[in-house]
């Protein structure tokens, strides 16, 4: 009796769980092929006329196509950097290699804790005539330390140090065991902090609108602004909008979610 108590509160909270994200999420796709004068007159009601020219619209009026190139270059700039750097720092500290490595990873740890440095920062970018650049908004997106610093850590302490052994006996240098082995292997925790890492630079509107003030510069995000009037909001075409501006990251995570899974099962020692 015990055990079947446990199980339905166990699959009760899982199905609470899985109503509070979807529940959300059927209502966005629900109106964004709903026709305005349809979201109008029944917001919660289901679709009787599906249509497409929500994204149609959403993607000519918010110019989607010019924003989108902007945020890629962010994107992919600002990622791999952030997960390279995280990793030269995390697998010295990880090994022991370098002295104090506790005080260290702490000392690191502690900026998780500190106060954003958004007024530093556009002070450093302007004093250098990086504001209002494509390379002072990825600088100011970078993220290296904190989360992935943590995490690569982590995950590094479970590689075996036999590999670094074998591979200083062998003559291997140490960014070429660097590159060619340990970034192979730590392709699952590559994988997860480049989705979370990504999923916050593509996602960003406020640090684009303090460091960039030419239109031209700005990410996807920009685009979302024109459906929302100061009397109005247009919402079947913002929320097409929102659909546009989160696939990417959704179809990213499609392709990354597979070499989590093969990078988990293939072990440390199968390249």
């Amino acid at each position: 009796m015990r055990k079947l108590t446990s199980r339905f509160l166990v699959y009760f909270s899982i199905l609470i769980a899985m109503l509070i994200f979807i529940v959300p999420l059927c209502y966005v796709l629900f109106t964004a092929f709903k026709l305005p004068e349809e979201f109008l007159s029944n917001p919660l009601g289901l679709i009787f006329s599906p249509t497409i020219e929500n994204f149609v619209n959403s993607w000519q009026k918010a110019n989607f196509g010019f924003y989108i190139l902007n945020s890629l270059i962010y994107v992919t700039a600002a990622t791999v950097i952030s997960l390279i750097c995280s990793l030269l720092i995390a697998f010295p500290i990880a090994r022991n290699y370098v002295r104090f490595s506790s005080g260290l990873y702490f000392f690191m740890m502690i900026g998780v804790f500190l106060p954003d440095g958004t007024i530093p920062l556009f002070q450093i970018l302007l004093k250098t005539k990086l504001f209002n650049t494509r390379l002072g908004y990825i600088i100011a997106m970078l993220s290296i330390g904190g989360v992935a610093l943590m995490f690569f850590v982590s995950y590094l302490k479970g590689i075996p140090t036999d590999l670094d052994e074998a591979a200083i006996t062998d003559g291997c240098g140490y960014f070429t065991y660097f590159f060619k082995i340990i970034i192979p292997l730590s392709k699952p925790a590559i994988s997860s902090m480049a989705i979370l890492t990504a999923i916050g630079i593509w996602n960003d509107i406020v640090k684009a609108i303090i460091f960039l003030s030419d239109e031209k510069l700005f990410p996807i995000t920009k685009g979302l602004f024109v459906f929302s009037g100061q009397y109005s909001t247009n919402w079947t075409e913002l929320t097409a909008g929102l659909i546009i501006v989160a696939l990417p990251l959704v179809v990213l995570f499609l392709y990354l979610q597979r070499y989590i899974i093969d990078g988990l099962t293939a072990g440390s020692v199968k390249m």
